[in-house]
């Protein structure tokens, strides 16, 4: 998949509301449900769920508008909802640890 600078910048924005701990995209009640439970605890990113992961992941990042993403989030069953949450939480925390020098 390319994704053009547009693209890039919106989903910038996003990550770096989060990182801020605005998260535009989800319910901060369900955020806090389904992270409960860590992701390595479920074995999430093995290599049978990767292309499930990546096809959720694209489908979000390649809608236009912020509306378009969430009307798609909304459709999502409740298994696709916590891939694709789980995600994009991974993301910015990647994102955060490699932004600081700091880690313990």
């Amino acid at each position: 998949m390319n994704l053009d600078d547009h693209t890039l910048d919106k989903i910038e924005v996003l990550l770096t509301q989060s990182m801020k701990g605005i998260h535009l995209l989800y319910d901060n009640n369900t955020i806090a449900k389904i992270l409960q439970t860590p992701t390595d605890e479920l074995d999430f990113f093995s290599n049978d769920n990767i292309d499930r992961i990546q096809g959720l992941f694209s489908e979000l990042i390649i809608k236009e508008s912020f509306e378009e993403k969430t009307q798609f989030i909304e459709t999502l069953d409740p298994e696709s909802y916590e891939i694709l949450l789980r995600t994009y939480f991974h993301i910015v925390e990647s994102t955060l640890l490699s932004a600081t020098n700091y880690k313990h």
